[in-house]
């Protein structure tokens, strides 16, 4: 487990970093109705969540919890077009000034998460779909998530298809 918390971390702190920095203001979707500057705003919130400064509440049913958590968790493609918990499957109004300003804000999230990560590691926060987590199932579950974005504006290949 040691070894694939390390491989996630190492994941979201430089290979995506580069990757993200590839993303331009005129990339367009494979799926869904996000510009890459929304897609950029909408990581930089879960990671909010992740430390718990922005709450949801969990919306899946007790019993689906574990399954949930554990699919949440998994290195594996996330399927398309999942809905928002919120309710609000429209495009939110931007936050920042520009593409550069999100991503770099996103960065800062990312370390400031991993420096969290580390300190408190037991430290729970509820995920909409899987309920509480520990800094290390976010840690895992932002790898999947990054993939499944970074897939949706080309910057990977989709490793469900190889």
């Amino acid at each position: 487990m040691q070894s694939e918390l390390q491989s996630a971390q190492t994941f979201l702190k430089d290979e995506a970093k580069a990757k993200l920095n590839e993303l331009s203001s005129d990339a367009k979707a494979k799926w869904g109705i996000m510009t890459p500057q929304h897609m950029l705003e909408h990581l930089i919130v879960t990671f909010k969540m992740s430390i718990g400064r922005i709450q949801l509440p969990v919306i899946s049913k007790e019993e689906d919890l574990p399954r949930l958590k554990q699919y949440l968790m998994k290195d594996s493609p996330m399927r398309r077009n999942v809905p928002s918990p919120t309710g609000k499957n429209e495009l939110q109004p931007l936050r920042f000034l520009s593409l550069d300003a999100a991503r770099e804000k996103l960065f800062t999230e990312i370390d400031a998460f991993i420096d969290y990560m580390e300190a408190n590691p037991d430290t729970l926060a509820n995920h909409p779909y899987g309920g509480p987590m520990t800094a290390q199932e976010w840690l895992l579950f932002h790898r999947k998530h990054f993939k499944h974005h970074m897939i949706q504006f080309g910057l990977i290949d989709d490793y469900e298809k190889k």
